[in-house]
């Protein structure tokens, strides 16, 4: 940091309160506002003119996509007499938050389940992952033509639901097990503690293609009535699982977009929250859109002051972001050729108040700007420690992940190999994707007194500040301790497969990387070559991180051929990429 910017960043940080980031959360919390409803509209104008009053040139850019919708929903014990049991889908009622379970909360559901009718035997699959049916297989239990009873938490739920498709199943029931990371029995339940209750339910989306048998989000309570009535791991009474979905074709979305012009409108820096909820989402998202907009209003407040940054600063709020990612994937396709060739940056606010242990995670590239961005912020546990002094004392250190998926990052950081950043304080989110994500939830549990909140809006405001500062700050010198502790993991699942040519590559690469790093590129050719090494070195499963996703699959995939093929492919790509750094640099 030039020592010019020291006040300019002091002032910056002044900006952003608790009190704003409350307000939002507020506005939030007054309605639901799932994707494509009028709610979702409603939020969509409302950040806007927040944007606009900020100083942003905000609008809406609408877009369309099928949304889906619950239309019709059952779940019952049949009796065999006149009278069957209906059990309750919706979540059940906490007498001291009446706000989650108001009237526009709506049915929990799994946007893209199939539809149908289906009346079978419950089998309890356990979580639903291939070791789960190899035990079933093992006690002679067949899943096919049955419904299966799985908990949440070890898969990506699309993928726990295609699996069970795929094995014959005609249904999934889909439950948090109280056993579960966020599961009562590992402490309080919300109101009294940040816990799951047994009467709420975890929505979700299964993501695209719809699948063709209907699944079903339930309660604990619900599941251990299931599971009570089992013998040997099946329902001695069969149940009757009803599922119809309408889809609403074509419909509207809007991603509420503002931009801060730079000096040098070509390069830009991209804020990004999802706007949209399954309910409310006061903490996923109300947290990160309280961020991006507390961050805005500090930015915007030095820009109409008289700053500019060199490059343009945009803030995004994606909508049906729940839904499948639609509004960032809309968003990266309609501006692609910019964003390919001058985004800087996304940083990507989601969830980023749900407890007291700061994360961070993103490309490589970045990881020193966030490090030196968490030493100018103070710990708002403790402010005479600096955020960093913070994260460095956690459990695990000063850490920046992989990637993963899960949230909008994903088609910057896969589809065009921008480098990514995501940040915030976790822990135990126990009213993830239920309508108790509410005002109360947050403030009493996920961020009381929403220090974390203006401490996430400091941060985000100081990296954008920083990244449209008008260098590209990239350490290509970063790569290769990654590269060779995932390549070290990936020897060790290769067995008799040969991954030398990758080591081979990856040590002239070091070399070319150190090089770049202390005689310096051109910044077109860095953001070109650092895009290639991501695209090539990042992936992700589900929510997981994957490094070096071809050769991953490949030995997924247990081929020696094809693993061998991967091996190659990567291997050239690396050597290609230290061949044209080396040129770049050169010049």
């Amino acid at each position: 940091m030039r020592a010019q910017d020291r006040p300019l960043e002091a002032l910056l940080l002044d900006v952003p309160t608790v009190a704003g980031t409350l307000a939002d959360a507020r506005r939030l919390n007054a309605e639901s506002h799932y994707a494509s409803t009028p709610g979702d509209y409603h939020i969509a104008t409302w950040m806007r003119d927040q944007l606009a009053a900020d100083g942003f040139d905000a609008t809406l850019e609408p877009f369309t996509h099928d949304v889906p919708f619950s239309q019709k929903l059952g779940l019952e014990i049949l009796t065999g007499g006149k009278k069957n049991i209906s059990l309750p889908l919706d979540e059940q009622p906490i007498a001291r938050d009446p706000d989650g379970t108001r009237r526009d909360a709506g049915p929990p559901f799994n946007a893209f389940s199939g539809n149908g009718v289906v009346v079978a035997n419950v089998i309890d699959a356990g979580h639903g992952t291939d070791a789960d049916y190899a035990a079933l297989a093992k006690r002679g239990l067949d899943v096919r033509t049955r419904i299966l009873l799985i908990r949440y938490g070890a898969q990506f739920r699309g993928e726990l639901a295609r699996r069970a498709q795929q094995r014959g199943a005609r249904g999934v029931l889909f439950f948090s097990d109280p056993a579960g990371r966020d599961g009562s029995m590992h402490g309080p339940a919300y109101p009294d503690g940040p816990y799951r209750p047994l009467g709420s339910v975890q929505r979700g989306s299964l993501g695209e293609p719809q699948l063709t048998i209907p699944t079903l989000p339930i309660t604990a309570i619900n599941a251990a009535r299931i599971i009570a009535g089992m013998k040997d791991g099946i329902t001695v009474k069969p149940m009757r699982l009803t599922v119809k979905m309408k889809v609403k074709h074509n419909a509207t979305l809007w991603n509420t977009v503002g931009i801060l012009p730079g000096k040098d409108p070509t390069h830009m820096v991209v804020i990004g929250a999802h706007r949209d909820a399954w309910v409310y989402g006061v903490t996923d998202n109300g947290s990160g859109i309280a961020t991006v907009l507390e961050a805005a209003r500090a930015l915007g407040f030095l820009y109409r002051s008289g700053w500019r940054p060199q490059f343009s600063i945009v803030v995004v709020g994606f909508d049906g972001e729940e839904v499948d990612e639609l509004g960032s994937r809309a968003y990266v396709r309609a501006h692609e050729g910019a964003l390919q060739n001058g985004c800087i940056a996304y940083i990507n606010a989601d969830e980023d108040a749900t407890g007291q242990i700061f994360h961070a995670s993103g490309a490589a590239a970045l990881a020193d700007t966030i490090d030196a961005a968490t030493m100018a912020i103070a710990d708002p546990a403790q402010p005479t420690r600096t955020l960093y002094e913070r994260w460095e004392g956690q459990p695990h250190g000063v850490q920046v992940r992989g990637p993963g998926g899960g949230s909008d990052f994903e088609a910057f950081q896969y589809d065009l190999g921008i480098p990514t950043i995501d940040m915030g304080f976790g822990g135990v989110f126990g009213v993830y994707h239920s309508s108790f994500d509410d005002l109360m939830y947050a403030q009493t549990q996920a961020d009381p007194g929403f220090v974390n909140h203006r401490t996430m809006a400091q941060l985000v405001a100081l990296l954008a500040m920083r990244l449209a500062s008008g260098t590209v700050p990239y350490r290509l010198s970063a790569y290769p301790p990654r590269m060779r502790a995932a390549l070290a993991a990936l020897t060790a699942r290769a067995r008799a497969s040969d991954l030398t040519p990758i080591a081979t590559a990856l040590r002239r690469f070091t070399y070319v990387a150190d090089r770049a790093d202390q005689r310096g590129m051109n910044g077109s050719a860095l953001i070109t070559a650092t895009q290639r090494l991501d695209k090539l070195f990042y992936g992700r499963n589900g929510y997981a991180a994957v490094a070096f996703p071809d050769v991953s699959a490949a030995l997924a995939s247990g081929r020696r051929a094809a693993i061998s093929a991967a091996v190659g492919r990567t291997a050239h790509q690396l050597d290609a990429l230290s061949t044209t750094i080396t040129r770049a640099t050169n010049r």
